[in-house]
């Protein structure tokens, strides 16, 4: 049985890594780790979870704002490492060229992610909460398929594992709430570029 279950997952996971995660390939590149959704008419669904500071916080708060969006869990052993910082890094370059655009990492381990753990997790990286919201407050069927419907991606949790499966891209939503572009955040996460892009884009 563990040999069915581990075959299972192996080939869910090739199905993953041939798609990157997304069930829609988008069509328009621009160029490497930024891909150009204008025109694919991906919309958010309308949410209201609780931030960090338990407060409720929702897409409602968000109307009229860019705001870009990633997956992540505190108890991450991988790639959230990376896209953390990366994240940070982003949100302080934006503040320091002047982009009015608001942040929101949407935890996948609800069940051990509560409102005091995600600020902690945030001050750990010294997240600037004035405009990042990280969030909770759902479970994991909902997120799943809140980040199914949104963002087109999985979450999938590993079997035997600590780990859970999650998108790698930030995704930049416009004020109407429709996903405009897909940023790398992990391996080929490059700043520069994406400020150049936003610089660009939220107006």
């Amino acid at each position: 049985m563990k040999i069915v279950k581990s075959l299972l997952f192996l080939s869910v996971l090739v199905i993953l890594s041939s798609c990157g995660f997304l069930y829609g390939s988008p069509e328009t590149k621009n160029q490497k780790g930024i891909v150009d959704l204008t025109e694919a008419d991906w919309n958010v669904t309308d949410f209201q979870y609780t931030n960090q500071d338990g407060r409720p916080f929702g897409s409602s708060d968000l109307q009229g704002q860019y705001w870009i969006a990633n997956m992540i869990f505190a108890s991450c052993p991988t790639v959230c490492q990376t896209m953390t910082p990366n994240m940070i890094t982003l949100q302080e370059e934006a503040k320091e060229e002047g982009i009015d655009v608001q942040f929101v990492s949407f935890t996948v381990d609800p069940d051990f992610d509560d409102p005091q753990g995600l600020k902690k997790y945030g001050e750990a990286y010294e997240a600037d909460f004035t405009n990042y919201n990280f969030l909770t407050g759902y479970t994991l069927e909902e997120i799943t398929q809140f980040s199914k419907d949104s963002f087109k991606s999985l979450i999938q949790e590993i079997p035997d594992s600590n780990d859970i499966m999650h998108s790698v891209n930030f995704f930049l939503v416009n004020g109407d709430g429709k996903v405009i572009r897909i940023y790398n955040g992990n391996t080929e996460f490059d700043a520069k570029a994406i400020i150049k892009d936003l610089k660009s884009t939220v107006r």
